[in-house]
């Protein structure tokens, strides 16, 4: 009996102790979660009600917070909204990367998913086209293959790829900064746990104390003169080239994207993924190191220029993209990638992009350089139509959407490169961002800073505007509204349309600057436009404003039966404007409904005695 007895209590010993940290787990997960510690860190979030007369989601602000703890500054992705409920003939694309995705330096109106919207929305009139674009700066694979379920949550029914670039000082990257180790299981795992409030807080509480040692055992003020940038804190080691450390982070890419094409094509959504491209001509490497069996980076550099001097442009190429790939600083995706693209894509079934064809067919001689890209590898706003053009031409040779599509509604990439709203505003701010960008680390030597941005003389307003908005003193969007009315109050209408077209297509979920827009159309008497500028802004909120515009341009086109329901709604919208209760008046009169007439003539009269154009209402109801 004593000997059972011992066995039974031993067991129950085993039980208690396997049994006490999972419940203090539960508790202490549970109370975090009670006390909604730590932020919300899901890829969506619902809009504020109250935003716009519908109900959306959108990318939430904070989720790069999942991959950055080490950095001073989170990258944050664009702003993106999407209907909560997709509709019946909806068609909802996903976009997925890194910085070139999110189209920077650029605003987000200059963003390839942008132009693409429009391009298929045009294509598509009958289709309510939804391009959702939640690229961020310094992500990799890892955050691609990390937010599949929260994207087939939102039933997507397409997604497009352009990432590769960060595979090294990406966050989570093989030579990152940012970086719990390199293999590839232990990461994906993290990134697992750390939809738990416990693990949230265990690693808050590792990083404030690894922060606070770090401060104390140097000068962290100095630090942060000498690496100011995101792209210069990533970097932790150079990586040589066919060393351990590259084939790891070229292994983890490939199983990385595979399981993203697993996932996908399992639940039945079509993928795209296009090659990557890079400035190989106008950007020397880095960092030059020779490795056993490869030349340096630098000779190789020189003997491509020698080769382009002498018209061997093949061979040029060819050269270029060696000394590429050979750079040491990793920043740029070595052309192994591209082959891993095509080779996960063969092994899915799913079409690639050819990108490294377009841009080449779009540079002199083949060799891409500074005539489509700023840098290292971030387009210009010229390459990021020609990026948002490759994607287009690809859905539409493999089907996407339908599997023929009527050509007559397609116009011609050259038609968006003239009408996008692309200002000088938005390329002064590209040009500045790459300035303050090059003016450090890895570009400039650490101790040797450039004064490039800090020297800058605007030479222009568009300019002085951008400049402002990059130290701070101006919200972007303020900087357009403000530069528009600089150019309306000196008649300049057109320049002034143009600004609030580029609000437009970067927040084209605010109601504001398609009102603006209107008010530039109708002064410059472009009624139709402005027609339908104010009824695109009713689909994102019903204003007052809107509807007494659109009943007042349709009693100009003399459809007055027309124009009476937004004129009777922008009445009960503004009830003492004497101005709009004429018009209503008048288009009662030309409708027929003179008792209707009568009525709002007495209303006029007792709100305006003095009113003016009273007697013309009065002989018009009469008369007609």
């Amino acid at each position: 009996m004593p000997e059972n007895l011992s066995k039974s209590r031993l067991r129950v010993f085993r039980v208690l102790l396997f049994a006490f940290p999972v419940i203090f787990f539960l508790l202490l997960e549970g109370g975090l979660r009670f006390s909604d510690y730590g932020q919300n860190l899901d890829l969506f979030i619902p809009v504020e009600p109250g935003f716009a007369d519908q109900q959306y989601m959108q990318v939430n602000p904070d989720v790069a917070m999942r991959y950055f703890t080490r950095v001073d500054r989170t990258p944050r992705p664009t702003y993106e909204m999407f209907l909560k409920k997709k509709p019946a003939n909806g068609y909802r694309i996903f976009m997925m990367g890194g910085s070139t995705m999110a189209g920077w330096p650029f605003p987000n109106n200059v963003m390839s998913s942008r132009v693409l919207n429009q391009r298929l929305s045009d294509a598509f009139p009958d289709r309510n086209i939804e391009i959702v674009n939640v690229g961020i700066a310094a992500v990799n694979s890892y955050t691609l293959l990390d937010f599949v379920d929260e994207i087939l949550a939102q039933k997507p029914d397409a997604i497009l790829i352009y990432a590769g670039h960060n595979e090294f000082y990406g966050a989570l990257g093989a030579a990152s900064v940012e970086s719990v180790g390199n293999v590839r299981w232990i990461i994906n795992t993290y990134l697992w746990l750390l939809h738990f409030k416990t693990v949230q807080w265990l690693r808050d509480v590792f990083n404030a104390a690894s922060h606070w040692a770090s401060d104390k055992a140097a000068n962290k003020t100095s630090y942060d003169e000498t690496y100011p940038t995101l792209m210069s804190r990533m970097i932790a080691n150079t990586v040589a080239y066919d060393s351990i450390s590259y084939r790891l982070a070229e292994r983890n890419y490939r199983e990385n994207l595979r399981a993203i094409m697993d996932r996908f094509t399992r639940a039945g959504v079509p993928v795209m993924i296009s090659e990557l491209v890079s400035n190989i001509r106008d950007m020397a490497p880095f960092v030059s190191a020779e490795t056993a069996g490869q030349p340096a980076a630098s000779t190789v550099f020189q003997q491509a220029r020698a080769l382009e001097q002498q018209g061997k442009y093949d061979e040029a190429r060819a050269a270029y993209y060696k000394a590429k790939d050979l750079d040491a600083m990793r920043f740029r995706a070595p052309e192994d990638f591209n082959a891993v693209i095509h080779q996960v894509a063969e092994e899915y079934d799913i079409p690639v992009v050819p990108m490294k064809a377009v841009f080449e067919a779009a540079s002199p001689h083949g060799l891409i350089g500074s005539d489509l890209i700023l840098e290292h590898l971030h387009p210009n706003a010229t390459g990021y139509m020609l990026l948002a053009d490759a994607f287009f031409e690809s859905m539409r040779q493999h089907g996407f959407i339908t599997k023929q599509w009527d050509a007559t509604l397609i116009k011609p990439a050259a038609w968006y490169a003239e009408h996008w709203p692309v200002t000088e505003l938005d390329r002064a701010l590209g040009m500045l961002r790459t300035l303050n960008l090059m003016d450090y680390w890895p570009f400039r030597p650490p101790s040797e800073p450039g004064h490039a941005f800090a020297d800058f003389k605007p030479s222009s307003r568009a300019e002085a505007f951008a400049y402002r908005v990059e130290k701070r003193e101006l919200p972007y969007l303020n900087a357009h509204f403000e530069l528009g009315k600089s150019y309306a109050a000196e008649g300049q209408h057109e320049l002034a349309l143009r600004e609030y077209e580029a609000v437009i297509a970067s927040a084209p979920y605010d109601v504001e600057p398609y009102l603006a827009a209107a008010m530039e159309l109708l002064r410059d008497q472009q009624f139709d436009a402005a027609l339908n500028l104010l009824r695109s802004s009713l689909e994102i909120k019903d204003t007052p404003l809107a509807n007494k515009w659109i009943g007042q341009i349709l009693m100009y086109f003399r459809k007055p039966h027309d124009a009476v329901p937004y004129l009777e709604k922008a009445a009960r919208q503004y009830p003492d404007d004497p101005r709009l209760l004429y018009n209503l008046g008048g288009a009662y009169a030309f409708d027929g409904q003179k008792d209707r007439a009568r009525e709002i003539l007495a209303q006029l009269e007792r709100l305006r005695p003095d009113y003016p154009s009273t007697p013309k209402l009065k002989n018009l109801i009469e008369t007609q």
